[in-house]
């Protein structure tokens, strides 16, 4: 039997007061279509609402407790009644703001006290026919859903049957997702793989239920292929992803071709998806790793432009300079000026090479960091002690301050925490005309996480537009092509200090800058605090006694010292000649390992110098063979060699020390005066 509705409306009534109901029920009762139900307060309407299906709310405005506003309101969030009407029923004013709070509230009208029965039957009649109506068609709607369900079920039972007689067992047997759709593109069949595959029931898939399939993303660029090719009737080829049934997205090569009858008319399309996710992820892989290579061979070539020209740079002067030096006619002071500029530009290019090869390390994984315990305020006050010199020559103003509690011990790697001090510092004091700049220490630390050192460097100098803070941080990059030749420098110290202080677990960051007023930047390095450390609050480092520097003329030092110098290179056996000409110092050569082996046995020297660089015998090998015949003098190497790992390597092998080139005269009699017998 066809499904019958209840003819009968079900009504609320609320009003507080006995006489309004009866007043209502008077007016209402007669109707044999209405089921009148009554409540006295907000709180008893809102507990019937579950159990009836009203169709209309006549609800009294003025209540106790819970007025008419609020009940609405209450009934509203109901989502069975978020559409019911409802209709105030009172006694008081109509004023505007009073009626439109009301309408504000869910009400769709307004009767006023005393109200006319006649009118107030007829709201209600519209609203009780609506609400049947409204029933009816869910109703028809419901029987709808049903026979197009049933006609749905017919249908698929067909399509089975056909599938069954004509495909299943050839479609079983391809090892590819086998579809045929209909000429307009639903689908109508699929073999077995699609299910396994998917996760999708022939129900699920039939139609356009198959899209539920395709990527998202992807969705609306394969329906516009798949459009294109009904319309022009030709075969119909894409690449997408396809949903599996653990819901991970793979790539299929989808392929379909219209089958047509005599006229040329398509009677259905016959498709078929094979999976290249393999292929696909491979050939992205190699995509990216070809733009990798070439994005890597395009910083390199940029940086080997950049670093040549920075080589180049002061290399220039030092080769032009050197000429001018030749000349015997140009005066005194012309020398003297010659030489300042030369050894300048000399101490520059160390510096390239320097931060150079830090960088490379950095990027390569292969910087090796040091902790040791680190008396933080000696190290700042070494830092001021060398900054000093360079800010009072600018006129500027060197500030070191401390912003907060802050321990007097920390373990780091205290090298290169100075390092990145005086590279900051240094740039702030370079651009910075004249002011000040100060350097503020302070110190945090969170339960359960890396304590951290900050050091903010302040300086009121030339700044940083926004467009140049981009890029400040890529090593060869300044601000822009002019602050070369006005400051100088190299461009690898800001990339230099980032990587150094991100390898100790911080990180170097501007936190702000404009041009004319200056910039501000923030170092942060992870450090351990150890036990029973002294703690420092809101003060300033003292200056410490400047250090006496060595002076490279102790000639009475070295006087009668026999040394011997194991060098290749004649330049270099010159250039130690004169560093120790007068010192007193006995000064013998070998130019070669294998002689200088021999001269070592041989005679009594104080100290070995050793070239780690050299033909046939190398220094490694001379060193190793003199320690096997029980040589116990010390024996100083002489490296072109940077790196920890090189210097490693040299007291491995049995050397007492190692001077890096280029060395200077200062330091190449402090290390003999450390190994000379007194």
């Amino acid at each position: 039997m066809p499904a019958q509705i209840d003819e009968k409306v079900d009504i609320l009534l609320v009003d507080d007061r006995e006489d309004g109901l009866i007043a209502l029920e008077a007016v209402l009762g007669e109707n044999p279509g209405y089921r009148l139900v009554k409540a006295t307060s907000g709180r008893a309407a809102l507990s019937l609402l579950d159990k009836y299906d009203f169709g209309l709310i006549l609800l009294d405005v003025q209540m106790p407790e819970l007025d008419g506003f609020e009940t609405a309101e209450l009934i509203r969030r109901q989502p069975n009644y978020a559409q019911v009407p409802i209709v105030f029923v009172t006694a008081i004013n109509k004023d505007e703001r009073y009626v439109y709070r009301g309408f504000e509230a869910g009400a769709v009208d307004y009767v006023f006290k005393p109200f006319d029965p006649v009118i107030l039957s007829k709201k209600v009649a519209v609203f009780a026919e609506l609400h049947l109506k409204n029933r009816r068609l869910q109703l028809q709607s419901r029987l709808l859903a049903e026979r197009e369900a049933m006609e749905r079920k017919a249908q698929i039972q067909s399509v089975e049957m056909e599938n069954l007689r004509r495909y299943r067992n050839l479609a079983d047997a391809i090892p590819h997702i086998v579809l045929r759709a209909l000429p307009d593109g639903d689908l109508e069949y699929h073999n077995h793989l699609w299910t396994e595959y998917t996760g999708l029931s022939l129900s699920e898939s039939l139609g356009m239920g198959w899209q539920s399939a395709i990527c998202p993303d992807q969705l609306q660029s394969v329906l516009s292929v798949w459009y294109r090719a009904m319309r022009k009737r030709t075969r119909y080829e894409t690449e997408c992803k396809i949903r599996r049934y653990d819901g991970v997205f793979r790539w299929h090569w989808v392929k379909a071709e219209p089958e047509l009858n005599d006229r040329g008319e398509v009677m259905a399309w016959l498709g078929t998806c094979t999976d290249i996710h393999d292929r696909k992820t491979f050939e992205d892989e190699l995509k990216e790793a070809q733009q990798k290579a070439e994005s890597a061979n395009h910083a390199k070539t940029q940086f080997l432009a950049n670093m040549s020209h920075e080589i180049r740079t002061p290399l220039n002067a030092i080769m032009g300079f050197t000429e001018l030096l030749l000349d015997p006619h140009i005066s005194d002071e012309e020398k003297n000026k010659s030489v300042s500029i030369v050894r300048r530009n000399g101490h520059a290019l160390m510096k390239i090479v320097d931060e150079i090869l830090d960088i490379s390390k950095v990027e390569a994984g292969g910087l090796e960091l040091e902790e040791v315990e680190l008396p933080l305020f000696d190290m700042l006050n070494e830092v001021k002690t060398l900054m000093n010199v360079q800010a009072a020559k600018k006129n500027v103003t060197l500030a070191f301050e401390i912003g907060s509690r802050v321990p007097t011990l920390v373990k780091t790697d205290s090298t290169r925490v100075r390092q990145i001090l005086l590279n900051l510092i240094g740039n702030a004091i370079k651009f910075t005309r004249e002011g000040r700049v100060a350097l503020i220490t302070s110190f945090s630390s969170r339960v359960d996480e890396v304590s951290h050192l900050h050091f903010l460097i302040q300086d009121s100098g030339v700044g940083i537009d926004r467009i140049a803070a981009e890029r400040i941080f890529q090593p060869f990059s300044q601000a822009d092509t002019s602050t070369t030749r006005l400051f100088g420098g190299t461009g690898l110290g800001l990339a230099l200090a980032r990587k150094l202080a991100r390898a100790l677990g911080g990180d170097v960051r501007l936190l702000n800058s404009s041009p004319g007023q200056g910039s501000t930047f923030e170092v942060t390095i992870a450090v351990e605090v150890p036990p029973h450390t002294e703690w420092i609050e809101h003060s300033q480092p003292e200056q410490p006694t400047p250090q006496q520097v060595t002076d490279p003329n102790r000639a009475e030092s070295l006087k009668g010292k026999r040394i011997l110098l194991v060098e290749d290179a004649e330049d270099n056996q010159f250039l130690i000649k004169q560093f120790l000409s007068r010192t007193g110092a006995i000064l013998d050569t070998a130019s070669n390992g294998r002689e200088g082996i021999s001269k070592a046995l041989a005679n009594d020297y104080e100290v070995v110098l050793m070239e780690i660089q050299m033909p046939l015998v190398d220094g490694y090998q001379a060193t190793t063979e003199l320690r096997q015949k029980g040589y116990d003098k010390p024996i100083i190497a002489l490296t072109a060699h940077a790196l920890n790992e090189e210097r490693e390597r040299c007291m491995q092998t049995g050397c007492s020390g190692h001077l890096t080139k280029p060395i200077s005269r200062r330091q190449l009699i402090d290390s003999l005066l450390e190994h000379v017998s007194h």
